[in-house]
């Protein structure tokens, strides 16, 4: 071999001797290679203008016209505007066409060296939904706009070829207009008519495959619709080439590659670039939105439109409408080292972070104290929820937990590291794929409460998902290990789901499959994934081979098989989306913080006292009670959990009002740089002759 061919082999060997850290149990059909986010800048320079901030309430129009003014003055290397500390009304925010803005304030909290804004109603701005602080494209498409619906529309394409898993060149034809560069841009296709036996994206109540219990996925649509066919399952891509072929078609180079496993010329794919906006950010403050009049159903405290590579850090939100934050149409965006209190209400549509029509955004080390749904997905593909931690989730009746889907079309997205009281996914509105669980603390358990109290909970035509190494159940509470459907009018363990690990199969209020809409789906049960679990019921972790290797279906492959499981090593990696502790992570804390392979864990459960059951590392903070050895010590708080219980002082059920929160007390000033994966896969050397 000579010397060429020699360099161009071990290239290729390198490269594809780095395999997933997910490779030795997931099947790629069930994963890709998580990069979420992206490197908050450190933007120092400020904008032209700075704004000069009345107190009072009667000044919050005046306010919200300087703040507005300053963000118009930003260049691009002009970029901050400060808030001084104090005590503020604004009415509300908007950020304007040009991106690369940070609004930055002096600090979250109620000290006199915060800032600390009342917002007092919402707007528009660039935004499609009403907004207390609109960060979003001028240019406002949604998925309903005639610009990009086909035949006519000038913002769109057909998507035509390059369908493969991982590909990073499509061929895209019978364009309404250019598709943009360096910007971002939508990928879809139509919804299942039928039940493909296996990844069945659907929204429809139509007989013989109903998917929903709300009726018509049309009333609820992520998406756009064409044909009256919804288009749920999407991809929010950043295009960076765009090549001319002629006669209104383009080969587009995109990042990252398609996620999808089930894109086919069948469904009509195609292609639609919404607006864009980059680089916006908001940093440092606290947002009160206790006084708005805007309403409890009010769409965003913060709405990320069209947003790419946007973020939010360091913030205290309190009493939001519908959502703390609502991402929508938008990729790469960062919501980290924050923290959420209350809501308006305690609705079905009280949400903290609300993802719709979204890729690759990062949800990291932010705390949620008293909200009813903490992480709500609509729609998203590639997104990663990380480190986050929940308390005492409020709502009209029994517990609630997140959300991996809510309505149709989410895929490939991630959560890792999470402490919280479940992580479910519904039939509301229709259903979802390949979703992953990796080492997460779910208790299913809320003191008071004994309705729905379940860590997991997958509905019927929710199929594909993978759950690994996580740590599941209350301690006496939990009595079974799992009820699921066996098909659309049968199950095991019916009736019995409130004090059960898993529920896998049943429809709408789960537990029975007669006189349900939709039906039960057998299918959630058999290609499920389990492997590495740890569970209060059987007081082991479950390296069970069958769970593990769930057989081939209709665009997902065989998960390996039993007999590979029975010999496989019995050890996890520490992540799925960083290579190694991140920059952010604290010096000498345990990494990874949850899982099986954990045996020395700091957290524990009160017995007796005021928070008998709550969650604890000190018997210090079981006020009456002592702490006790919980969870076969596989869990370590996480630093979310540190800074609520040892800095804020909050209490460990979560009860009480909203807490004095800095993000710089608790992280300090350093980096939150990632470290993440995003090592190329499935690459092999090639001889190529001179």
């Amino acid at each position: 071999m000579n010397r060429r061919l020699l360099f161009l082999f071990l290239v290729g060997f390198c490269l594809s001797a780095h395999a997933q850290n997910w490779s030795t149990f997931l099947d790629p059909s069930r994963a890709i290679s998580w990069n979420p986010g992206f490197t908050i800048p450190n933007y120092s320079v400020a904008c032209p203008t700075q704004p000069t901030l009345q107190a009072g309430s009667a000044n919050a129009s005046a306010n919200s016209t300087a703040i507005n003014n300053a963000l118009a003055s930003c260049t691009s290397s002009q970029n901050v505007v400060n808030l001084p500390a104090g005590t503020y009304y604004v009415s509300s925010i908007n950020f304007g066409t040009q991106g690369y803005q940070v609004l930055r304030g002096a600090g979250s909290g109620t000290s006199s060296a915060a800032t600390y804004l009342y917002i007092t109603s919402t707007g528009r701005g660039g935004c499609d939904v009403s907004a207390g602080i609109c960060m979003g494209s001028p240019t406002v498409q949604y998925n309903g706009s005639s610009a990009v619906l086909p035949s006519s529309g000038s913002d769109q394409c057909l998507w035509t070829a390059g369908y493969a898993q991982g590909t990073t060149s499509i061929t895209l034809s019978s364009c309404g207009g250019t598709p943009p560069v360096n910007k971002t841009m939508i990928l879809d296709q139509a919804n299942d008519t039928a039940d493909t036996g296996g990844l069945f994206v659907c929204d429809t109540t139509a007989p013989g495959y109903a998917c929903t219990y709300k009726g018509n996925g049309a009333g609820n649509a992520d998406g756009r619709i064409i044909g009256g066919i919804t288009h749920s399952q999407q991809q929010v891509v950043f295009v960076t080439g765009v090549t001319s072929l002629g006669g209104g078609s383009y080969t587009v180079t995109i990042s990252p590659g398609v996620y999808f496993t089930n894109i086919r010329s069948s469904q009509s794919p195609g292609a639609w670039w919404p607006g864009f906006s980059q680089n916006d950010g908001i940093e440092n403050l606290t947002l009160d939105y206790s006084t708005s009049t805007a309403g409890a159903t009010n769409y965003g405290a913060i709405v990320m439109q069209n947003c790419y590579q946007c973020w939010a850090k360091g913030i205290e939100s309190i009493d939001a409408g519908r959502d703390h934050v609502l991402l929508y149409q938008s990729s790469h965006d960062v919501i980290r080292d924050s923290y959420f209190y209350q809501s308006q209400a305690h609705s079905s549509v009280s949400y903290t972070v609300e993802l719709e029509e979204t890729s690759d955004n990062l949800v990291e080390n932010n705390i949620m104290q008293q909200v009813t749904n903490p992480l709500m997905f609509e729609q998203g593909a590639g997104n990663v929820m990380g480190y986050n931690l929940s308390l005492d989730d409020l709502f009209t009746s029994g517990l609630q937990a997140s959300y991996t889907s809510h309505d149709a079309g989410s895929n490939m997205n991630l959560w890792e590291g999470n402490n919280m009281s479940g992580i479910w996914a519904d039939d509301a509105w229709g259903s979802t794929d390949q979703i992953t669980m990796f080492r997460n603390k779910l208790s299913g358990w809320q003191s008071g409460l004994t309705s729905a109290t379940l860590p997991i909970i997958e509905r019927s035509w929710n199929r594909n998902f993978n759950y690994i190494g996580n740590i599941l159940g209350q301690p006496g509470y939990h009595k079974t290990y799992q009820v699921y459907a066996t098909s659309g009018t049968a199950g095991v363990g019916t009736g019995g789901e409130n004090t059960t690990i898993y529920s896998l199969g049943y429809a709408d209020s789960g537990g029975y499959c007669n006189s349900q809409k939709p039906a039960c789906d057998g299918l959630t049960f058999t290609t499920t994934m389990r492997w590495g679990n740890w569970d209060v019921v059987n007081g082991a972790t479950q390296w069970n081979a069958t769970e593990a290797a769930p057989a081939a279906n209709t665009y997902i492959n065989a998960n390996f098989t039993t007999s590979y499981f029975s010999t496989l090593s019995q050890t996890l990696p520490p992540s799925l989306y960083y290579n190694s502790a991140p920059s952010w992570w604290p010096s000498g804390k345990a990494w990874p913080p949850i899982g099986p392979d954990i045996s020395t864990g700091n957290e524990g459960m009160c017995s007796g006292g005021t928070y008998a059951g709550a969650m604890a590392t000190s018997s210090g903070q079981c006020t009456g009670g002592t702490l006790a050895t919980a969870w076969a010590s596989h869990v370590n708080s996480i630093p979310a959990q540190d800074c609520y219980l040892n800095v804020m002082g909050g209490p460990p059920d979560g009860s009480g009002g909203a807490l004095n929160f800095s993000a710089t007390a608790c992280y300090g000033s350093g980096g939150t740089s990632p470290t993440q994966l995003g090592v190329p896969t499935g690459l092999t050397g090639t001889a190529v002759p001179q």
